[in-house]
């Protein structure tokens, strides 16, 4: 085929485009409808921007440059080169947004779902430890209110036992008395001392039950008989009878306070998973730093997901723009390593910029746990997308 023709519509594509420019011998024509030679030149690139994978995105700049070089006049090589550092900074400024923002997102992404799931357990717990506060006061009342009747009958029983035993006292010193005086020297009161001594034994069996150590011998009654009553230990002991008395009476009194009890202790336990629950969530958060007491971690990460749209989108747009400047016709026709010392050129006034105005970060101030600083794999990853010539390397 000695000529080829081309004619390009809105679905031409790069692998169409290229076929139908390279099967001519002495030429190969492109027709398009345009109003001037910008638009063309402008059609003419974006054919090459359809399905350039097939061809390699270096391929169809070259590519397309070539042929729009035709339309349009060449711009000054310090203007062209000018837009491209231009370009490459504001590149490189939205690759510094990414690699800052993406480890924030991923941190925020994972204290949205510690809060979310402590929330959940803390209402859990909370609700455990409310019910068990309940459960303990209730079932503390009912105990109170029964050990209420027990002391009432405790009471009750040990002030009967304590008047009964004022009432028949004298009476018994008396006759404790006959006993200790004996028969006499003729033994004339010896029945007498015996009736005392009866009685005295009848009065100790009467108190026994209430009064465990009262002895058995007649002698020994009467001694106790005559001496002055203590006081303390025979009101200390009248009651414990009374108690024991009073709770067989009320047999439910220890059930309803070991149900209390148990109550009680279930309600501390509840209160202490929430307290261990509230602790273990700070530690967990404790990694992320001062991003993990965000006020509101979930709207924060909505907004960091929309820096990071709106970076992927400007990155998209301002690397289309260094593939038209690298593809520009006085960038072309300079020798194959220009570019790439221009680039250099670039990155080395760039750091020296960046190192002079960043101020230097204080040795004392701590990291930030769970956010990763920017790391070259980050930017690298970002980077590896289809790249329009060299203006995209780093």
């Amino acid at each position: 085929m000695q000529q080829s023709h081309l004619v390009v519509g809105e679905d031409t594509g790069a692998a169409a485009a290229y076929v139908g420019m390279t099967r001519g011998r002495q030429a190969n024509t492109a027709h398009l409808v345009a109003t001037d030679p910008d638009q063309a030149r402008e059609q003419w690139l974006a054919v090459f921007a359809r399905d350039r994978a097939d061809l390699g995105p270096a391929h169809a700049a070259r590519l397309a440059a070539t042929e729009a070089a035709h339309y349009a006049t060449p711009r000054p090589l310090e203007q062209a080169l000018a837009e491209l550092h231009a370009a490459w900074t504001a590149e490189q400024r939205c690759l510094d947004r990414l690699a800052s923002d993406l480890p924030r997102r991923d941190a925020l992404w994972e204290i949205v779902a510690l809060e979310s799931a402590h929330a959940d357990r803390a209402t859990a717990l909370t609700e455990a430890y409310r019910q068990s506060g309940m459960d303990a006061r209730h079932a503390t009342a009912r105990a109170d209110a029964s050990g209420a009747a027990v002391t009432a009958e405790t009471d009750r029983i040990r002030d009967t036992l304590l008047a009964s035993w004022d009432t028949g006292r004298d009476a018994a010193r008396q006759t404790a008395r006959v006993v200790l005086d004996g028969p006499g020297r003729l033994r004339l009161r010896r029945a007498a001392v015996n009736r005392a001594g009866d009685q005295l034994v009848d009065w100790a069996d009467a108190w026994r039950p209430y009064l465990p150590a009262m002895p058995t011998e007649p002698q020994q009654i009467a001694r106790l008989a005559d001496r002055s009553d203590d006081r303390p230990r025979l009101w200390a002991a009248f009651d414990s009878y009374a108690r024991r008395h009073a709770e067989r009476a009320y047999p439910e009194h220890a059930q309803l306070r070991a149900t209390a009890v148990t109550a009680q202790e279930t309600h501390r336990h509840a209160g202490a998973a929430v307290d261990h629950a509230r602790r273990q969530h700070q530690d967990r958060l404790a990694r992320f730093g001062r991003l993990a007491w965000t006020l509101d971690p979930a709207e924060r990460l909505t907004d960091t997901d929309r820096g990071i749209a709106t970076a992927h989108t400007e990155l998209a747009a301002i690397r289309a723009r260094i593939a038209r400047l690298t593809a520009e016709p006085a960038l072309l026709a300079q020798p194959a390593d220009r570019l790439t010392q221009e680039r250099d050129t670039w990155r080395a006034r760039h750091d020296s910029a960046l190192a002079t105005t960043r101020p230097p970060a204080p040795r004392s101030a701590p990291s930030q746990p769970g956010v990763r600083p920017p790391r070259p794999e980050d930017v690298a990853r970002l980077a590896r997308r289809p790249d329009p010539g060299l203006g995209m390397s780093r």
